[in-house]
């Protein structure tokens, strides 16, 4: 079980940087930075943590604990359609001009997309605060409603990658 956290309070500002490979193919068709988008529902930062629990015979319970695993997930909800937006949320997408395939991944880069993601706002104090994501890819469902009368949202969700270094991203307080 994950640990769930709010840590930003109010509105927030979320940039998704292309990498400069594995972009699904928003760098070939032009497009660098998705900024400026809106999001409803804020932005849920999710850590979760696996441990080895070490036992022995002569003692009851547990005598050493070693974290063995770590998945940092960040979901929001795209408020917009765009086809950029999609592209960044849908696994495996790509887009060519005015068309969005949906799997296969682009067609000279068949891993899955991959960026940067910032995500800045207030802390709970009101002090300046932002999350630094080096690398992320989409990992989620995705399910859009595409009906008469109702805003297409579009939910994402984004998994870290680890580093070399071990470290996942930052959140850093002004």
């Amino acid at each position: 079980m994950g640990t769930t956290a709010n840590v930003l309070v109010g509105v927030a500002t979320v940039t998704i940087t292309c990498a400069a490979t594995h972009s699904g193919g928003l760098q070939e068709g032009g497009t660098t930075t998705i900024t400026g988008f809106y999001t409803i529902d804020g932005v849920t930062l999710t850590i979760g943590s696996s441990f080895a629990d070490i036992k022995v015979e002569e003692n009851v319970g547990t005598i050493i604990r070693r974290l063995t695993d770590q998945e940092v997930k960040v979901t929001l909800t795209f408020a917009e359609a765009t086809l950029d937006n999609l592209v960044a949320a849908i696994p495996g997408s790509s887009i060519s001009g005015a068309v969005v395939t949906i799997g296969g991944g682009f067609s000279t880069d068949p891993l899955l997309q991959e960026f940067e993601l910032d995500v800045a706002g207030l802390d709970p104090a009101g002090a300046a605060r932002t999350i630094n994501f080096p690398a992320v890819n989409p990992t989620g469902e995705v399910g859009i409603p595409f009906k008469k009368g109702e805003v297409s949202v579009v939910p994402v969700t984004f998994s870290a990658l680890v580093a070399d270094t071990g470290i996942f991203g930052t959140i850093t307080d002004a």
